[in-house]
């Protein structure tokens, strides 16, 4: 199988290269990544403030929090592509609703919360599951350069959108996203096989069910795990540019170190995704978590330095366990729950994620504001990333099932 893997001609590096743009295009760079340049817009067109729009986003991740373990039920008894057209479809036409959605908050609250629910069969419980099924060597190499792509489309979705604004109004550049959407639709078709990939024969009916991975002491690690470092890491990221701000940095300069924070997690996703083809997965989270440590505790060290190129040091630093957070989901489910019920643990992981998404940047706003600064957010940053550290070092060895199972198909 090795072998295989290694060859161009493998197919799975065409699914690969359809998952790295379809991940490009996901609801997180392509929604996340333009609200906040068409919010001025909304808000001058219909009053709105700035915090009322923001709060859409929220209604958006409770969705996805409620939805994510149907919608890997979903994929495990229908199978990926019976689930991510749709979900491509309802994320296409919730662009166009967007621009015909009135001046009314609660109708904008109300498409957030249907588009959060109908679109998270876009995100990357989708495209893990495909390549899980296609790699076994080389599975975990896969998985972080599917997930880079994330991180391109949080580089280049900004500046596409930001050129739409300048060449048309609002709500054609608003359609104009709902477009974007058919560049992963098409690469998709042409180039996702069918859901049984000849790799994962015979391994995709390995492992435990939901319920028997729940009843597990690996799972409730995990989860605690990826809990606190979603607060932290996704926590921090709108607040890069404002750490830059407080400093003194001019806006350019604020928005190279907040850039820095997206490019860092590219790397970080490839690199741990490389490294845990080699060696225990848990413990190349912990290396990297421990580097999102250091960062915090660098953020709270600084004072008020208006070094960019010590803030740029510390987003580097927190960015890179950001890109492997990512990775590790699914390689702990493969590695310890197999293939059986992926879909429907990774939605159970996702939910919980996207819990500590939600509460992660209002708590270090909140933090901000409560104290004047951000040396008590980070500090408190710092403490989740070793808290999850601690939580995964308790991770027992792979089991030997998915072992055995892993060798026989090498």
């Amino acid at each position: 199988m090795s072998r295989a893997e290694s060859s161009l001609a493998f197919p799975g590096w065409r699914v690969l290269l359809a998952a790295v743009v379809g991940l490009a295009f996901s609801p997180g760079p392509m929604i996340f990544g333009s609200l906040g340049l068409f919010a001025p817009h909304l808000a001058d067109s219909f009053g709105w403030s700035r915090g009322g729009i923001m709060l859409s986003l929220t209604f958006f991740n409770i969705a996805g929090v409620l939805a994510s373990p149907y919608t890997g039920q979903l994929i495990d008894r229908l199978g990926v592509r019976a689930v991510l057209f749709p979900a491509m479809a309802a994320l296409a036409l919730g662009f166009l609703a967007l621009a015909r959605v009135g001046g009314s908050l609660p109708m904008l609250y109300a498409l957030a919360f249907v588009w959060g629910a109908l679109t998270v069969g876009t995100q990357s419980i989708s495209y893990t599951k495909l390549i899980t099924g296609w790699f076994v060597e080389r599975r975990g190499l896969a998985i972080g350069i599917a997930a880079a792509g994330l991180g391109l489309g949080y580089t280049l979705v900004p500046l596409i959108v930001g050129q739409l604004l300048t060449v048309m109004p609002w709500p054609a550049a608003l359609a104009s996203m709902a477009g974007l959407v058919l560049i992963p639709v098409l690469l998709n078709l042409i180039f996702s096989h069918p859901n049984s990939a000849p790799a994962a024969q015979g391994f995709a009916t390995e492992g435990l069910s939901l319920a028997e991975t729940r009843r597990t002491g690996s799972y409730w690690l995990m989860g605690s795990a990826i809990l606190l470092a979603s607060m932290a890491l996704t926590g921090v990221v709108p607040h890069i540019a404002l750490l830059a701000l407080d400093r003194g940095l001019p806006p350019t300069q604020a928005a190279l170190v907040a850039s820095t924070y997206g490019l860092s997690t590219i790397f970080g996703r490839v690199l741990v995704g490389a490294l845990a083809d080699r060696f225990f997965v848990p413990r190349v989270a912990i290396a990297f978590f421990a580097l999102s440590a250091a960062g915090f505790i660098l953020a709270t060290l600084v004072g008020d330095t208006r070094s960019a190129a010590m803030l740029t040091l510390v987003a580097l630093t927190i960015g890179l366990g950001f890109g492997a957070e990512s990775d590790v989901i699914a390689l702990f489910i493969s590695r310890y729950f197999g293939q059986r019920c992926f879909g429907a643990i990774y939605g159970d992981l996702l939910a919980i994620f996207l819990i500590g998404a939600s509460a992660g940047p209002p708590l270090f706003g909140f933090g901000r504001d409560l104290t004047g600064g951000y040396q008590l957010p980070m500090l408190a940053g710092a403490a989740a990333m070793v808290a999850a550290c601690l939580l995964l070092s308790r991770l027992s060895p792979y089991p030997a099932r998915t072992a055995a199972c892993r060798e026989a198909l090498a």
